[in-house]
């Protein structure tokens, strides 16, 4: 546990949190808590685009350098998209606040969109590795008819997932065959809690239904993080939603330039083909 904690740190001060100073965007809380924020970034069309930041649910933050540059990779800030970046609970033994939070700040999103006249048609969200399984549980949970706390008004059109956790229990028991020093959720899930218990109730494998949006999963077949069976899961779930984009020997977002442009050329096809049908 003490080799974990040092590597966190040294992730945490690696980290600086940035924003380019000619950058236009705003930020409004959902919660009292300090991470319980989310920034908004006008963009020139009224469509939407949710972004989750990744990071085990133990640590980062939404303005973190990496998050900012990987958003950018696949859409800039203050151009064709409105973009609404999600903050959120994170750190040690704090599970599922993370979770609780996406559902609650998607909710507050819902909210934004209305009172900003922005479209309730065209809206995805998208996440890397933590994120992309808090996009996926945010995206299945609101488009279906389940009632729970901070159910949204809106229901998202599609879902882009970054190597993202479709199953909870799966993915610890895989780290903790393959990489038990580095067992992020066994760090997340505090001692009062089971990981069974966590999985079953936020795993997003477990809220499968017929109007579930289309799904773009990108995922490498070498991923030590996030194992490449859990988007076979996925896929195997939902072969008539989810277009699963293989990056072969590609490992945990370390994919070459070329991989990450024709992975943003298939991005962009299935916005404009599935989402704004242009």
């Amino acid at each position: 546990m003490k080799i974990i904690s040092i590597f966190v740190l040294v992730l945490l001060s690696s980290c600086a949190a940035s924003v380019s100073s000619d950058v236009v965007f705003e930020e409004f809380s959902y919660g009292e808590h300090k991470n319980q924020k989310i920034d908004f970034y006008p963009g020139k069309t009224n469509k939407v685009l949710v972004w989750i930041h990744g990071g085990g649910w133990i640590f980062s933050g939404k303005r973190e350098t990496r998050w900012i540059r990987r958003l950018g990779r696949y859409f800039k800030v203050n151009e064709d998209v409105n973009i609404f970046s999600i903050g959120y609970r994170y750190g040690r033994n704090t599970a599922p606040q993370a979770a609780d939070d996406v559902l609650c700040a998607y909710q507050a999103i819902a909210n934004e969109i209305e009172v900003r006249g922005l479209s309730k048609d065209d809206v995805t969200i998208m996440g890397l590795s933590a994120g992309g399984h808090l996009a996926l549980l945010a995206g299945f949970k609101n488009s279906g008819d389940l009632s729970f706390p901070c159910k949204a008004s809106i229901k998202p059109k599609a879902i882009i997932n970054f190597f993202g956790i479709v199953d909870i229990e799966d993915n610890f028991n895989f780290l903790k065959e393959n990489r038990p020093w580095l067992n992020y959720i066994n760090i997340w899930v505090p001692p009062d809690k089971s990981i069974k218990e966590i999985s079953t109730k936020y795993s997003p494998i477990q809220y499968l239904h017929q109007d579930i949006p289309k799904i773009v999963t990108v995922h490498g077949t070498d991923d030590a993080l996030v194992p490449y069976r859990q988007a076979l899961m996925l896929e195997e779930a939902l072969p008539e939603k989810n277009i699963l984009i293989t990056v072969d020997g590609g490992e945990h977002w370390r994919f070459t330039d070329e991989e990450h442009s024709a992975i943003k050329k298939q991005i962009d096809e299935f916005m404009i083909e599935e989402v704004w049908n242009k």
